[in-house]
């Protein structure tokens, strides 16, 4: 059957209304961030392009205020809106049980401390620390520490710890000596670069790392006898600045054994230093050393592996001293700790 003009006019208008109307909703869009945009953009994806960052419920409302309600819908029901306090908490807190610390927080103290995870970082001003593969350090404080240091791990999971040490302070009292020959009070120039090469080479030797864990089985003492000398105590040599004792001086007849205080390696061994005389050092792992001064003679030599309690040298008096005596002194790494802390009875 065939229309007419008339019925076919109309068709046509009818037919422009509805492609106009299509036009207009096409131009329009669906709301930004509404479900089907969001659906539709992870489905098919532009190649080679990078996901747009997501279009927070304030932006769409400044861009499209008649939309606004609609974005901030979508955006509430894709995530939960970030407060401002979990913006700014920071790092997840580690917990306190994933450091272990045994020993007394003291100046010339020496705290042996285990990590329960894998270090990313540490920070500890003021400190040379060095982890082992099994998360093993030690921890010195120096003679002048502060009453508070803070040490911070930041563990390979992301994990902070902090640990906030409460330092015990100490008085040391004045350490007198005198009857000194005058020329070990007043160094000529050729003894003062004799004694900064010999310090060169100490500090060279101590500032070693090894994996030994000697340390372990805890420290007796080297010899026996009366301890005419403390560590920290402020010299004063016939009647002068004598700077600051060191070690724990041990009074002892000359050829009285000089037993290890733990198990470790001889590293040096070395005649008429100046000032120490005739000095050995054992590495017992990690950092920690003893040094012994003023010997008489060797029983061990460089390179040896000894046990705690084996005998490795003599009581003596060679270098700057005014008697036989054993001066036992102790580092980790570069800092000066107390060996008299160590070892739980005293030297008679």
């Amino acid at each position: 059957m065939y229309a007419n003009s008339g019925t076919i006019a109309a068709m046509r208008v009818s037919a422009i209304v509805v492609s106009l109307l299509t036009v207009a909703a096409c131009d329009r869009g669906a709301p930004s961030g509404s479900p089907d945009a969001s659906v539709q953009a992870s489905a098919d994806p532009a190649p080679d392009a990078s996901p747009a960052p997501p279009v927070s419920a304030s932006a769409a409302a400044a861009a499209d205020p008649g939309g606004a309600a609609d974005a901030g819908a979508a955006a509430d029901a894709s995530a939960p809106a970030a407060s401002a306090d979990s913006a700014d908490a920071g790092p997840p807190a580690a917990d306190a049980s994933r450091l272990s610390v045994e020993g007394r927080a003291v100046q010339g103290g020496l705290l042996r401390a285990k990590l329960n995870g894998k270090l990313r970082r540490m920070a500890f001003p003021g400190h040379r620390v060095t982890v082992s593969d099994e998360g093993e350090f030690l921890i010195a404080f120096s003679r002048n520490a502060p009453a508070q240091e803070k040490l911070t791990i930041t563990f390979d999971d992301g994990q902070v710890l902090e640990k906030l040490f409460d330092v015990e302070q100490r008085t040391f009292e004045i350490d007198k000596v005198d009857n000194l020959p005058e020329n070990m009070v007043k160094l000529d120039m050729a003894t003062r670069v004799k004694l900064t090469q010999a310090d060169k080479k100490l500090d060279a030797i101590r500032s070693k790392y090894t994996k030994k864990n000697c340390y372990k089985d805890g420290f007796i003492w080297p010899s026996k006898g009366p301890i005419t000398s403390r560590y920290g105590q402020p010299r004063v040599l016939n009647g002068t600045d004598g700077g600051i004792h060191w070690g724990v001086d041990i009074a002892a007849p000359v050829g009285t054994a000089v037993r290890a205080p733990a198990c470790g390696k001889v590293v040096l061994v070395e005649k008429d230093l100046p000032l120490s005389g005739h000095t050995m050092i054992i590495d017992h792992g990690h950092g920690l050393t003893s040094t012994f001064i003023h010997l008489h003679g060797f029983a061990a030599k460089v390179n040896d592996e000894v046990k705690q309690g084996q005998v490795v040298a003599t009581v003596g008096m060679t270098g700057r001293t005014n008697g036989a005596h054993l001066d036992w002194r102790m580092n980790l790494f570069d800092t000066r700790v107390d060996p008299e802390l160590l070892v739980s009875a005293p030297a008679k």
